[in-house]
């Protein structure tokens, strides 16, 4: 599973966007301040950062080229911000950040669709609905932990 690693101090918005990825099947975890990022980068090594930079007692650039410097090569980081000024975003894509998302016209269908095309993913694709009779039912479909790896489903349905 691929880790996301939410900074954001909009607990409601951090956790609607938590509880989206890891229907996605991404493993994530949030941070609410700049203590709780340094320790979480360490620990959680994650390979995307979706990273509010208008936080409380931080400085977004700082804090932008100080998150670059302490993750490893493959961490890509996504600027999460309501901050429409070209020159600051376009300052920090050349520098330190990989990507950017404007919150005001974002929702979290459009978060993962950029994390998937930063990581090369194809996004899951849920399968249709499918009429189920009584007796042995087989169904094939994608592991969601291996995308390379088919898995057998067998239900059996007594009536």
């Amino acid at each position: 599973m691929k880790k996301v690693l939410i900074i954001e101090d909009d607990i409601v918005l951090s956790d609607m966007y938590t509880l989206k990825l890891k229907k996605a099947w991404f493993e994530v975890e949030q941070c609410i301040n700049w203590l709780d990022w340094l320790t979480h980068i360490w620990e959680f090594n994650p390979d995307i950062i979706l990273l509010d930079i208008m936080m409380p007692t931080m400085n977004w650039f700082e804090t932008l080229e100080a998150i670059k410097h302490q993750t490893s090569s493959r961490s890509k980081i996504v600027m999460f911000t309501n901050i429409v000024d070209k020159d600051k975003i376009e300052k920090a894509m050349e520098v330190w950040a990989d990507d950017y998302l404007i919150k005001a016209n974002t929702n979290p269908s459009d978060v993962i669709d950029k994390i998937n095309e930063l990581l090369n993913k194809k996004p899951q694709i849920l399968p249709e609905a499918i009429y189920i009779k009584p007796g042995l039912n087989l169904f094939k479909m994608k592991n969601p932990l291996n995308e390379n790896e088919d898995i057998e489903i067998s239900i059996n349905i007594k009536i």
